[in-house]
């Protein structure tokens, strides 16, 4: 078994001119590299920071997230990098329950932390004496990387991972997906999302060259398509909604055959994108599955072409692996039949942080030896044990590859003024897949169409937005059944209705009332006012596109999909128009009719070969 610090430093030294980061116009040598993260784990120890410490990261992606991450890991602590788009009080609370015994961020945000914990910035560790690397009492069982994930009981959970289940499971990437020094990957993954331990570490052991995304532009389909060609991309990680939104928001006969390889994860996959997908590119795109506690995945499937599939498979167990589908009592379940899925080998956590008896629940003992219980259900449905997902077990959803436990949306809303009762349902599949929330006033609360937008605010001050319900409605009373519990499927009906395409309310002519009656349709919402914040109204990546691709129907105008990620109001994104082009040409608001369906087809440039 072997040590992360220890495989990097024996790559790093072996090609010290290697470029191994590149963010915009600066590039990060591996020599480089090496000397930044032992000025910050030299830093680290001077601290006091050790084997079986805890290090929080808090940086923007950017160079100084990388040396912080590696520094953490080559003083010999496990790392739980936080994502500073989060909330504040998220962020305390996380900091608080990981107990770390420093945080690593910049200067301009140490003070998130006072009272809180010892804060080092980047510029404190970038001129801190450089040293040579530690020679550690240290064992691969250590934990290196904590992972918060969403808690069932409204409480985050954090799994630990040890250097040896990363280390296993990027070398089983590279045993399949081999990369090496002719190659670059983008790193553009939410570091909430442990897919990013890919990003991260497996082009830095391949010899590989990581382009760092800019912060807040990861679901900006024009950006990456950018960076996909300028950089020579041939690596490329995203979630089933990402690359459903970046086909989608880019012109369908653009090509990317410059990119070798693209992996794909997180939610089900449709034979529909892997067929939209194959039309576009001669990349081999791969299904990846597998839980956090498993460290970053367990199953792949390579998706078939000539002819595609017509149903997606999750696939066999990677190199290490030992998968196990067993019913309620634990036995085997007949070939073929469903079951739950149980995960050991390699890649298996260490459990939860402060957490026993979720350990103990979740990471089993049986006769097959130490298993992780997943909640998945799944059966075999190939030869040499490649599986199909059927669903969860329990509440659990997925959305844009964010595994989310409604309970804890719930337990937040309830702790909301004016909240006595409150129930989350998703609705709708694929890129409409969506959150809604239905909560029942406390005594004293004020009118539903106060309390409403008050609940939704304070849930947008507390949770990651991937947690924040599309919609919030006040009800008199949660439905039940007849049994006397809570009629989910009544409140996913009533959810799907409200959010159901509507035709656009007609207005005059002027720019302004019309980008506001597109929002009014896609959105779903009765009014849209000039300073309302597109995304305070449930708008999120897919909206984005579909706003945008209606009004480059409408107006003729080439509209980047930044302008209204950077300018998400009426009154902003109106003028950036203005400022793109001539619209003095303008439809009737009237003709917009239902967009939410909207397929344009742009003439753009081409990338042809080079990738994008």
């Amino acid at each position: 078994m072997s040590r992360i610090d220890a495989l990097l430093l024996e790559r790093w030294d072996r090609d010290p001119e290697l470029p191994a980061l590149i963010a915009g116009q600066t590039v990060v040598t591996m020599g480089e590299l090496k000397d930044r993260v032992l000025r910050t784990a030299a830093a680290l120890r001077a601290r006091g920071v050790g084997p079986g410490d805890r290090v929080v990261v808090h940086h923007e992606r950017s160079v100084e997230f990388f040396v912080a991450l590696l520094g953490a890991a080559f003083a010999g602590a496990a790392h739980a990098a936080l994502d500073p788009a989060d909330p504040l009080e998220r962020v305390r609370a996380t900091t608080r329950d990981c107990a770390p015994r420093i945080v690593l961020t910049d200067a301009r945000l140490r003070e998130r932390f006072a009272g809180i914990a010892e804060v080092l910035t980047d510029e404190e560790c970038a001129t801190h004496p450089a040293a040579p690397a530690p020679a550690l009492d240290a064992s691969p069982d250590d934990p290196v990387v904590i992972i918060y994930t969403s808690g069932s009981t409204g409480r985050p959970k954090a799994a630990l991972i040890s250097h040896a289940a990363l280390a296993a499971r990027l070398d089983a990437l590279q045993s399949t997906h081999r990369m090496d020094e002719r190659d670059r990957m983008i790193h553009h993954t939410a570091c909430s999302f442990d897919m990013y331990l890919s990003e991260t570490y497996w082009p830095l052991l391949a010899g590989a060259a990581i382009v760092v995304a800019e912060p807040g532009r990861q679901r900006d389909a024009d950006y990456l398509a950018a960076l996909i060609r300028d950089h020579a991309i041939t690596t490329f990680y995203c979630v089933v909604s990402l690359l459903d939104l970046f086909l989608l928001a880019r012109d369908r006969n653009e090509r990317y055959d410059g990119l070798r390889q693209v992996l794909t994860g997180g939610e089900p996959l449709s034979p529909d994108l892997v067929a939209r997908f194959h039309a576009r590119s001669t990349a081999i795109l791969t299904n990846l599955y597998g839980p956090s506690e498993c460290t970053i995945y367990c199953t792949y499937w390579i998706c078939p072409r000539d002819p595609d599939p017509a149903n997606v498979l999750i696939g066999g167990p990677v190199q290490g692996t030992a998968l196990h589908i067993l019913d309620a009592s634990g036995a085997p379940v007949p070939e073929g039949g469903p079951g739950e899925l149980y995960i050991g080998g390699a890649g298996l956590g260490l459990g939860y942080l402060h957490r026993p008896e979720l350990t103990a629940d979740r990471f089993v003992t049986t006769p097959y030896g130490r298993l992780y219980r997943s909640g998945d259900l799944v059966r075999v449905a190939g030869p040499g044990g490649v599986l199909e997902f059927l669903g969860r077990a329990d509440r659990q959803v997925k959305i844009r590859g964010i595994r989310i436990e409604p309970a804890e949306i719930e337990a937040t809303a309830v702790a909301c003024a004016g909240v006595r009762q409150a129930a989350v349902v998703a609705h709708g599949a694929g890129a409409d897949k969506a959150l809604a929330l239905f909560v029942v006033a406390a005594d004293g609360a004020p009118p539903p169409d106060e309390l409403g937008p008050s609940v939704r605010a304070d849930l947008r001050a507390r949770l990651p937005r991937a947690l924040v319900p599309r919609t919030v409605e006040v009800l008199a009373a949660l439905p039940l059944t007849a049994n006397g519990k809570l009629d989910r499927a009544l409140l996913e009906k009533r959810a799907a209705a409200a959010t159901a395409p509507r035709a656009a309310v007609p207005a005059p002519g002027e720019l302004d009332a019309l980008v506001m009656a597109v929002w009014r349709d896609v959105l779903a919402v009765d009014a849209v006012g000039p300073d309302d914040d597109f995304f305070d109204l449930g708008g999120d990546s897919f909206t984005v596109v579909r706003v945008v691709e209606t009004l480059r129907d409408l107006l003729g105008l080439g509209i980047p999909l930044a302008a209204l990620l950077h300018e998400p109001t009426p009154r902003a994104f109106t003028a950036e128009l203005r400022s793109l082009g001539s619209v003095d040409s303008m439809p009737s608001v009237g003709s917009v009719g239902s967009v939410r369906s909207v397929r344009s087809v742009r003439s753009v440039p081409s990338v042809g070969e080079a990738g994008a």
